[in-house]
């Protein structure tokens, strides 16, 4: 197995064909085409149905290109990293992050270090994936940090710290609740609830909490994979969304209001390394200081045990003057 079959694979699969792969090679179509049939004898069985003029990949097909992905995306880096190596850069800092904490979290606290003493010198790499996603870059040696929601399955990582806080209700400025304290349960009455579709335990929490007791007739509901999509609905007026405490914390568009909600709906995240990896300094500070952000900016954070869950079963009550307009 070359790894010039391997791009092959990968080029036909992402292009469409045959054709748009040679061209995005610099190759022929036959040598592609060849590379391609010489892949699939090797590993006998059959990576792509042919049905001209695109191609889809089989079920083997799909299996055997989450494999390819990583080979190729890990000498891709390495090749970079060769190149920084040559020119006697130091090796970037690289961190992998759920949207959410990688817009809020990661970003305030970096910005912080930045005015203060900044944690890399010449390069840092963040990349955002799913929670699952964040914990496998973090086991293949491809994230040095992890920043991510929980719970996840945590593998051969090690949970520097983990905490939770209560999640906020967001409103319209102009709402009929917007002026409400303390959101209620009882007060969503027959308003459209709009809750984040991402592949996260806060999704069943966050549906569980807001369609629940809605009588015979059920809540208008919208789903949506992006929380910043969200936002954008409740500022239009088109409904009310329960946001986690640190996409709060750090966003607060014009025309939206957070409030409390009497529900308790815990949002639980963590950061993770390699349990056998050592981690440079820089990655420690900025642990560090993670965690020194969240206890002094996210409202009723509580720390989580060494395994991702809360170390108790209910946070201290969200008092109504904690929570601003703007936070």
């Amino acid at each position: 197995m070359e790894i010039r079959q391997l791009e092959a694979f990968a080029a036909v699969y992402s292009a469409g064909s045959v054709t748009s792969a040679a061209r995005v090679l610099d190759r022929s179509q036959p040598v592609v085409s060849r590379q391609l049939q010489d892949l699939e004898h090797e590993l006998g069985f059959v990576l792509f149905t042919r049905t001209r003029p695109q191609v889809t990949l089989t079920a083997q097909g799909r299996e055997f290109y989450e494999e390819v992905h990583n080979v190729l995306a890990g000498l891709q880096q390495l090749d970079t990293r060769t190149r920084e190596i040559a020119r006697g850069q130091p090796r970037p800092l690289r961190l992998a992050a759920n949207m959410s904490l990688c817009t809020s979290l990661v970003a305030e606290v970096v910005g912080r270090l930045e005015r203060i003493n900044p944690i890399f010198e010449d390069k840092m790499q963040i990349e955002v994936a799913h929670p699952a996603e964040v914990a496998r870059l973090v086991e293949d040696g491809l994230a040095d940090i992890g920043i991510t929601s929980l719970p996840i399955d945590l593998g051969r990582c090690h949970l520097h710290w983990s905490g939770q806080a209560p999640c906020l209700v967001a409103l319209p400025a102009g709402h009929p609740l917007a002026g409400n304290d303390v959101i209620k349960l009882a007060d969503l009455g027959s308003h459209t609830v709009i809750s984040l579709s991402n592949a996260s335990g806060l999704r069943h929490r966050l549906s569980t909490a807001l369609l629940q007791n809605a009588g015979a007739n059920p809540r208008r509901h919208i789903e949506t994979s992006s929380y910043m999509n969200a936002l954008a609905l409740v500022r239009a007026g088109v409904g009310i969304a329960l946001m986690d405490p640190f996409t709060s914390t750090a966003f607060a568009p014009v025309g939206v209001v957070y409030r409390p909600f009497n529900a308790h709906i815990p949002y639980m995240m963590g950061v993770i390394t390699h349990r056998d990896r050592v981690l440079p300094e820089e990655g420690q500070r900025l642990i560090q200081t993670m965690w020194d952000y969240a206890n002094e900016s996210i409202p009723d954070f509580a720390r989580g045990d060494l395994s991702g869950l809360p170390t108790i079963p209910q946070p201290v009550p969200l008092s109504s003057d904690r929570v601003s307009d703007t936070l």
